[in-house]
């Protein structure tokens, strides 16, 4: 690792600010409200982009014009592509603007690190400001009980899997056995073989790949 740690704590707190306001003020504000206020992002970052340390960057008007231009086309864009109408809080406004602040701070923060040590790879920037954060948030999970939510559903998922696969299982055996009895039948009988072969195949599919429950597809194929 070639930069310190008190970086990535820095770094951490400003990627954890901007993600928790900006799910937070889904709470508050519909997806197409946020997203107009996510859309204004390059503003920001273009101006902070003015004052921190190790960058001072100084862009001409007439990139602040492109940069405007471009926020108002997005807008206008995700506006006409929205099928509800953007809905409003003052919560949730400032919220988002909070997280359009931080996420300006964040990229302009990454390139001051990878500026200052070129040797910094995009690996040990992800793992080390993850890792970093996960202390901190740990807590407020275990409180809200949101941990113990995630581990009850991943229980179920490992559940759901292992049934699908057993489920599997009795299909593939089921499919071989109709297989070898293919070849002792002949006319009608084996046409009805080949069919419920056709059928099982089906079922493994379905089974394996979309997870959907065995009794529900079998009602559906025979009707």
């Amino acid at each position: 690792m070639v930069n310190p740690w008190k970086t990535y704590v820095k770094l951490s707190a400003v990627l954890m600010g901007s993600h928790g306001l900006t799910k937070g003020s889904l709470a508050f504000l519909n997806y197409p409200a946020q997203l107009m206020f996510k859309s204004t992002k390059v503003l920001p970052v273009m101006v902070m982009g003015a004052f921190i340390p190790g960058l001072r960057r100084k862009y001409p008007a007439h990139e602040y014009v492109s940069a405007i231009l471009l926020v108002l086309g997005l807008i206008l864009f995700t506006l006409a592509d929205a099928q509800t109408s953007p809905s409003f809080s003052v919560i949730g406004v400032i919220m988002v603007i909070g997280a359009v602040v931080m996420d300006s701070f964040l990229g302009n923060l990454q390139e001051v690190i990878f500026n200052m040590n070129p040797e910094t790879t995009q690996m040990e920037m992800l793992f080390c400001s993850t890792v970093v954060g996960l202390p901190l948030l740990i807590p407020p999970r275990v409180l809200t009980g949101e941990v113990f939510e995630a581990w009850n559903s991943c229980s179920e998922a490992r559940l759901r899997e292992a049934a699908s696969l057993e489920k599997h299982v009795l299909l593939k055996k089921l499919r071989d056995a109709l297989e070898s009895l293919k070849g002792r039948v002949v006319g009608r009988n084996k046409d009805d073989v080949e069919e419920a072969i056709a059928m099982v195949n089906v079922l493994c599919f379905a089974v394996l790949s979309l997870n959907y429950d065995l009794s529900v597809i079998c009602q559906s194929y025979l009707l």
